[in-house]
């Protein structure tokens, strides 16, 4: 992915949590759905979609920097 990626962990009820990287269109997407606060959304990761409900996320960690690993 581009170097404006973003590194997103999502909290579910029950205490599942997802981590991946977005795209920053795919972050600006979700920002604006978590706005809303239901209904779902789909989120273009590396290699998958993920289809999230909003209505059961408990809390949304951003990190701008997403590290790697390498010289």
């Amino acid at each position: 992915m581009a170097e404006t990626d973003v590194r997103v962990e999502i909290g579910f009820e029950g205490g599942l949590i997802l981590s991946m990287k977005l795209a920053q269109v795919e972050w600006a997407k979700l920002e604006t759905a978590l706005d809303s606060g239901e209904g779902k959304v789909a989120l273009a990761g590396e290699e998958t979609t993920t289809h999230v409900m909003l209505s059961r996320i408990c809390y949304v960690k951003h990190e701008s920097h997403v590290g790697r690993i390498g010289f």
